[in-house]
């Protein structure tokens, strides 16, 4: 799903600038005891933003004596992944490449030198904090994966996901099971552990017969 960054950031709320490079916490300070949380926009990687629900206010993982204090929907993973690789397209490959061929037919000829790969990562990464510095923000994302209170979103439902997300940081209060209720029941996954398969459709719904689970449990006596 392509996701408008300067538009959710906008519906979120959110005026702070936020950059490739850059850490930034929304505090959500409610009242009362372990309520309060915060969401984390972590983008310290120019390729990836990653946005984090966490329980306090600091946007650090609490230690475990501490978290356990907190609501079942802060102790469970809830966060979303999107990809900011502005990857070309065919086109743009091939225009570049008929630039080269063109060059090199022209006066100065030869081949030109080939940049090193790390080289030439290093200057794509200092171009990208370049364009942040000067407020040229990518102006779209794509939503790679959601996961909320460590249950694995479809990608049907991002969409709705994503606008419920930003009408929630826009009012400072994530609430885990709202966005849950949101995705609904049929494109809602369960991420199993690394060690087990899934079996079958787990979407599937379980529907009950009377005929065949009327004698559930019961055995003729022959007494």
């Amino acid at each position: 799903m392509l996701l408008n960054i300067k538009k959710f950031l906008k519906e979120a709320g959110i005026t702070e600038a936020l950059y490739p490079g850059k850490f930034l916490v929304k505090k959500c300070k409610l009242p009362g005891e372990y309520k309060s949380h915060s969401v984390v926009f972590d983008w310290r990687d120019p390729d990836k933003l990653r946005l984090e629900v966490k329980a306090g206010l600091s946007g650090k993982d609490l230690e475990p004596r501490d978290l356990k204090k907190y609501p079942v929907s802060f102790q469970t993973p809830t966060y979303v992944e999107i990809d900011l690789k502005s990857d070309k397209t065919s086109s743009e490959e091939d225009e570049d490449g008929e630039k080269g061929k063109a060059g090199g037919k022209g006066g100065s000829g030869g081949k030109q030198p080939a940049k090193k790969k790390g080289l030439e990562d290093v200057e794509v990464i200092a171009a990208r904090f370049g364009d942040s510095a000067e407020g040229k923000i990518p102006e779209e994302g794509t939503v790679r994966e959601i996961v909320v209170m460590g249950l694995q979103v479809a990608k049907e439902a991002f969409e709705t996901i994503m606008g419920e997300l930003a009408k929630q940081i826009s009012h400072s209060v994530i609430a885990a099971t709202e966005l849950l209720a949101k995705a609904g029941e049929l494109i809602t996954r369960v991420q199993p552990p690394s060690f087990l398969k899934p079996k079958g459709d787990e979407t599937a719904k379980y529907k009950y017969d009377r005929e065949k689970n009327a004698d559930i449990g019961f055995r003729p006596s022959f007494g």
